[in-house]
């Protein structure tokens, strides 16, 4: 089930109107409605993560209140605080942006850094990789994995896909939850486990594939880390001269009391 489906279920199944919206939560005046929370939210988001965000929007709104009921917006230390973040939040996009511009980084750049880098790219961990399908109700979990457990599992798979909340992702021994964990990893087998028990739902596991800790990355999995790395490598190298190219055109005056201070350290 993908997030825009699931809201709408949220909102219209619980209203005898479907022309009234109502919201998906409200502190006194403050309201959340879908199109907010989808603007946090990734589309495919899960409904665990739909409910901690809709929690954590609650916690925010009700001690914001507070604050400015205790006079906090009138802080000026505060106030100086806040034009700081926001004039170093304005230099950092601004930078970000005009970097990017004139940054390329080719397959052939990605391959050479994996290939020449090698020792890098270990597992430190055991790890799993498994479709993790998540559900509120035990039933519809128990259903899950009886349709994982038929015949022609890919093609089940990507059925089930359509209807539920699904995430293809790798796990790392140690990064879970215990009940999660201790199910995951207490043997080598592959295939469905579940349904798992949390605070939030039920899980349910199809575990495609097992890695041991030691054995190699491959360039695949490895390709956005490396990515971002030779990115910020390419950035930092262009930094300067991009800044100084700025000041060169710019009317910069520094009084020479602090230039020869400078000068001197």
């Amino acid at each position: 089930m993908r997030l825009t489906l699931f809201l709408s279920f949220l909102i219209f199944g619980c209203s005898k109107n479907p022309e009234f919206e109502p919201p998906l939560a409200r502190v006194e005046t403050s309201v959340l409605y879908e199109e907010d929370l989808l603007r946090i939210l990734d589309h495919k988001a899960t409904d665990e993560k739909i409910f901690d965000q809709i929690e954590n929007w609650v916690t925010e709104e009700v001690l914001l209140k507070e604050a400015l009921k205790a006079g906090f917006l009138k802080d000026e230390q505060l106030q100086k605080q806040r034009d700081l973040f926001y004039k170093k939040l304005i230099i950092s996009s601004f930078l970000e942006s005009a970097l990017s511009k004139n940054i390329e980084i080719k397959n052939e750049d990605v391959l050479n850094y994996y290939n020449t880098s090698k020792g890098l790219f270990y597992r430190e961990h055991d790890e799993v990789f498994v479709h993790h399908f998540f559900n509120k109700e035990i039933e519809q979990a128990r259903s899950i994995k009886q349709e994982l457990l038929k015949t022609n599992n890919k093609k089940r798979t990507e059925e089930l896909k359509k209807i539920f909340t699904v995430e293809s992702k790798f796990v790392k021994k140690g990064f879970s939850i215990d009940e999660i964990d201790k199910s995951l990893f207490k043997n080598n087998k592959i295939g469905v486990i579940g349904p798992i028990r949390s605070n939030q739902g039920f899980h349910v596991f199809d575990i495609i594939k097992r890695y041991k800790k030691g054995t190699k990355i491959g360039l695949e999995s490895s390709y956005d880390e490396i990515y971002q790395r030779l990115l910020k490598n390419k950035k930092a190298k262009q930094q300067k001269i991009f800044i100084d190219s700025l000041k060169s055109k710019t009317n910069i005056f520094i009084n020479s009391k602090y230039m020869k201070e400078k000068n001197e350290k």
